[in-house]
């Protein structure tokens, strides 16, 4: 009786199968092995020109360069820009230390509280923020019309003619908004009514210089606002829209 024939040790009687199964596995694993914790030059040196962006995003910041201002709002990998006489947006690109933003001919740096901006050619340094400005101008932005502020305790007034009327209260714990709206207008004052469920408001807002109670900040209107049986007295201004 023929006893079945017997494989040398690694190999089957399906030729080199058990070589494949014990040798691939081996040297992929040599393979990873050798190519842990290495990262190509280029792309580390990719990694270490972008740096993160410290500023917050999705929110309006006012730039002062001297004489010369201009607004911003950042975005993931992108800086929206407005300048005097266009609008831009701006990719983040490489740069040897902090943030650099270019397109075309306009470029913005920025390293902790140092900022630079570059318009065809000219340099304005010394760019510093206006966080006062900033709520203003986020408005502006946001298509109101007319914007009020009061102090103790802190709030602000937001309309948009023929739509709503936003109140923020308490230092901003509490918002109100109104969409169905009246507006009368007498001798240099200009009245709003608007309920919404259980609440209502009343707004007056008149034509005469005001001064804020904190800042000294000087406005055109006063306003004197009624939120159910609570009153406040601020000061306001109208909000263009240049770019419409």
């Amino acid at each position: 009786m023929a006893l079945p024939a017997i494989p040398p040790p690694g190999r089957s009687s399906d030729g080199e199968r058990v070589v494949k199964k014990v040798i691939v596995p081996f040297m992929l694993s040599l393979s990873v092995a050798a190519c842990a914790g290495q990262v190509p030059a280029e792309t580390a040196q990719a990694s270490q020109d972008f740096h993160p962006d410290q500023r917050p995003l999705a929110r309006t910041l006012v730039y002062e360069c001297g004489d010369m201002e201009f607004i911003a709002r950042l975005g993931p990998g992108e800086m929206a820009i407005w300048l005097e006489d266009r609008y831009l947006v701006l990719p983040q690109v490489r740069a040897g230390s902090g943030s650099k933003y270019q397109e075309a001919d306009v470029v913005f740096w920025s390293k902790g509280d140092e900022a630079l901006l570059e318009v065809a050619g000219r340099t304005y340094r010394d760019c510093r923020l206006n966080p006062a400005r900033a709520p203003w101008e986020d408005a502006r932005r946001r298509g109101v019309d007319f914007r009020a502020v009061g102090n103790e305790p802190g709030w602000h007034l937001e309309i948009r003619e023929d739509d709503s009327v936003l109140f923020v209260g308490d230092y901003g714990a509490s918002k109100l908004r109104f969409t169905d709206i009246s507006r009368e207008t007498g001798r240099e004052q200009v009245f709003y009514t608007a309920s919404h469920g259980a609440d209502t408001l009343r707004a007056t807002v008149v034509e005469s210089e005001c001064n804020d109670s904190m800042s000294g900040e000087s406005f055109p209107f006063a306003v004197m606002v009624q939120i159910n049986d609570r009153s406040y007295q601020g000061c306001g201004r109208s909000l263009d829209h240049p770019w419409e």
